[in-house]
């Protein structure tokens, strides 16, 4: 994929036992792996896979997020979902 504008990264997660992947221009989707490099190989295959299928059905790209905003948006999910 050629879309400079996403960027991905990998977090531990203690409660899944494993790497989280997470893109900044695709907040709901994530991917689950053992190892970090899986982890973000994984998420960027997603991303692959999203990012023809819009354009193919002339929808818009999605527009990055900055990781501090997506960061809260994170945390606002995850606490609404608690609720």
């Amino acid at each position: 994929m050629n879309e400079p504008r996403y960027k991905f990264r990998a977090s531990w997660s203690d409660d899944d036992g494993a790497w989280v992947g997470a893109c900044n221009g695709f907040l709901l989707v994530s991917h689950i792996a053992p190892t970090q490099a899986e982890c973000l190989r994984g998420i960027r295959a997603l991303v692959d896979d999203i990012v023809p299928d819009l354009l193919a059905n002339g929808e818009p790209l999605a527009q990055p997020v900055p990781w501090d905003a997506f960061d809260a948006m994170q945390l606002d999910a995850a606490i609404g979902s608690v609720g």
